[in-house]
């Protein structure tokens, strides 16, 4: 029977697809070396977020013919060892979508109303914190989204049509994707980040945009402004962003990804009170988390049973 291993257990109803037609495998723990041992049986992967196909996996199993993510982004597959062995690399570009949206929009609303202040200033008897005048309205405001593939383009939806907030954004794959929409696009990031009110990430972690947002693009934000990050720690200068919050350079900032996960306890960004945190959490609503699963599974299956799978990765502009 064909062997195919679970990175990490993958909720029931996905393995309910497999079970019966495959041998499911499962590492030890979750670690690296883990992973290389349990592969060298497996003809296909499936693989959550907070493990790596590296090349040493590929590597250490010979037999192995896809690997099917359980999201959008494939920045824990080692796409050119993959390719060499022509191992099909699917994912999902469009399953969390709607979960990686709201949970952006939820941040950037918890920030303007400061919502964080406000619940530990009621729970402290700080009652008179009402007159602060911290909070501030969206409508009106200026949005700046980096990155309008699947779940940018919600973010803009939602802020535009529900919040009535004006949209720049900076995507060179999707500048002529809306036409029916009064988005505007710039070439220029760093006008994005001069103008905006709100900067809200959702690019992939490819070698182009790893490192990205600069500390010169951080430190031209606007004083008041809301930082955004849902999409990958890798993108941004963290230590610039830490000392920008310190100095409170700008009014705070949501961060659902780091540059290394979990982050340590000694990282600057988990002593800070002008910073929600949340644990790359945003994708992970019951709905999506029963997506993933199922259709990374029947990505899978279609493979072994001759279908081409619905969603086969073919690079950063392929949704």
């Amino acid at each position: 029977m064909t062997k195919i291993l679970l990175s990490q257990e993958i909720h029931p109803q996905g393995r309910k697809i497999l079970e019966g037609k495959f041998e499911i495998l499962l590492p030890r723990d979750g670690s690296q070396k883990a992973l290389e041992e349990a592969v060298r049986e497996a003809e296909g992967i499936i693989l959550r977020t907070t493990s790596a196909v590296t090349r040493e996996v590929i590597d250490a199993a010979p037999k192995l013919k896809i690997i099917s993510r359980t999201g959008a982004g494939v920045d824990n597959v080692d796409l050119a060892a993959a390719a060499r062995r022509g191992i099909l690399v699917c994912n999902l570009p469009h399953v969390n979508s709607v979960s990686v949206a709201e949970h952006a929009v939820a941040l950037m609303l918890s920030l303007a109303k400061d919502l964080p202040a406000m619940d530990r200033a009621v729970r402290g008897g700080e009652w008179k914190k009402r007159n602060s005048g911290g909070a501030v309205e969206l409508e009106g405001k200026t949005l700046g989204i980096v990155g309008m593939g699947g779940i940018g383009s919600r973010v803009a939806g939602k802020c535009r049509h529900g919040l009535g907030m004006r949209i720049l954004a900076y995507d060179p794959y999707a500048a002529e994707a809306f036409p029916g929409e009064d988005y505007e696009f710039t070439p220029s990031l760093e006008r994005l980040f001069a103008e905006a009110d709100v900067v809200s990430l959702h690019c992939p972690s490819i070698p182009e945009t790893r490192g990205m947002i600069t500390r010169e693009l951080l430190f031209s934000m606007k004083p008041g402004a809301i930082f955004v990050n849902c999409a990958r720690g890798e993108v941004v200068d963290e230590p610039a962003l830490t000392d920008l919050l310190k100095e409170r350079r700008i009014a705070g900032a949501g961060i659902d990804v780091f540059a290394v996960e979990p982050p340590s306890p000694d990282n600057g960004l988990l002593g800070l009170d002008n910073v929600i945190l949340s644990p790359h959490s945003a994708a992970l609503t019951r709905e999506a988390t029963v997506r993933m699963s199922t259709e990374a599974a029947r990505a899978v299956v279609d493979f072994f049973e001759g279908r081409r799978p619905r969603h086969v990765y073919t690079g950063p502009g392929g949704g």
